[in-house]
């Protein structure tokens, strides 16, 4: 059965990190092509430094109105924003520059896929202080997307493969999150992992929730989150007809996740809970899936790698399986071994 690519809008990231040539880079290979239509918002002369990379260069079709416009899948589509000179760049340096470029691609990217112009986004790295340096209060793509959509919450789904987990926190210190948690904030968790695996195609997919404290609080001896905030979450979600269960020790949970998953996704309550499992098993894969809002949104799992920008040694890998994340969230062709 044949499916409609989708088209996904691509932001580059931070201009003068990796951003701009693993974009080029993944665009160019048959496996993202076969996927969907790839658009890239940016100035097309960041684009046309970054092809230089590529060593069988594609033509550069410039688009100004997408509305009108048709794709040309065998060319490097670029939707010109001409809002960064690279000359004015420093490659591997954090400017205000490169972060006013990221906040207002993605502002404009988010823009399109609410007028249905674009059917799914991929944000490249971006580098936070460059963000900040712009004077935009920034504390990565989630947040910025829930507000942009007008969003309660947003939460980052690491995924590689079939291995997914989410934090119902993200960036906060570890002292604070025991008191951001609530029933209602892991019961939205749950709900957002839900809608974003029947996008992926997984019409009755198992969650697990893991605990907060060593042990789940062992019968209270080290906390009570499980069963004030964490047990009541999993029981509402129930009761929507969820398949959830937990919370179990989150030390015994992702044991041997890397040769089979349990569960289709995992529900972590803090940031290295979610991010230490994935990254030591998967790190060169990893694809960070923003969910709980009505947008698909994607970004590379890794920074901008100030250090080696410029110089061709970027591996591609993340910025392929996110493209081809969000064209099968987007209902497109589903990538082989994708869900495996």
């Amino acid at each position: 059965m044949k499916h409609r690519k989708p088209r996904v809008g691509i932001i580059m990231g931070d201009p003068a990190g990796i951003g701009p040539e693993i974009t080029v880079k993944a665009i160019a290979t048959p496996e993202v092509k076969d996927s969907c239509l790839p658009i890239v918002i940016g100035d097309q002369r960041v684009v046309q430094q970054a092809m230089t990379f590529i060593r069988h260069p594609i033509p550069l079709q410039v688009i100004r109105d997408l509305s009108r416009e048709p794709i040309d899948c065998q060319k490097m589509n670029v939707l010109d924003t001409g809002n960064v000179d690279p000359q004015r760049l420093t490659m591997g340096q954090a400017s205000a520059l490169g972060g006013r470029v990221v906040f207002e691609d993605i502002q404009l990217a988010v823009r399109l896929a609410q007028r249905k112009q674009i059917d799914g986004i991929v944000a490249g790295p971006h580098n936070k202080y460059s963000v900040n340096l712009a004077g935009v209060s920034f504390a990565g793509y989630p947040p910025l997307i829930a507000r942009l959509t007008g969003s309660r919450y947003a939460f980052n789904m690491l995924v590689s493969g079939s291995i997914r987990i989410v934090g119902a926190t993200l960036h906060l210190a570890l002292k604070d999150v025991s008191q951001a948690l609530s029933p209602d904030l892991v019961l939205a968790t749950i709900e957002a992992v839900q809608v974003a695996l029947h996008r992926l195609g997984i019409h009755q997919p198992r969650i697990a929730v893991a605990g907060l404290n060593p042990h789940c609080s062992e019968e209270g001896l080290f906390g009570s989150e499980e069963e004030t905030i964490i047990r009541p979450a999993v029981a509402s979600a129930q009761k929507k007809g969820i398949q959830v269960s937990g919370p179990f020790p989150a030390d015994s949970l992702f044991v041997g996740i890397k040769v089979q998953q349990d569960f289709d996704a995992y529900v972590a309550m803090y940031h290295d809970q979610s991010h230490i499992p994935i990254k030591t098993v998967a790190f060169d894969s990893i694809v960070g899936l923003i969910i709980g809002t009505p947008l698909v949104v994607a970004t590379v799992g890794h920074g901008t790698a100030f250090e080696i920008a410029g110089k061709g040694l970027a591996n591609i890998r993340p910025m392929s399986e996110t493209l081809k994340l969000v064209a099968c969230s987007c209902g497109g062709i589903t990538p082989e071994g994708l869900l495996s």
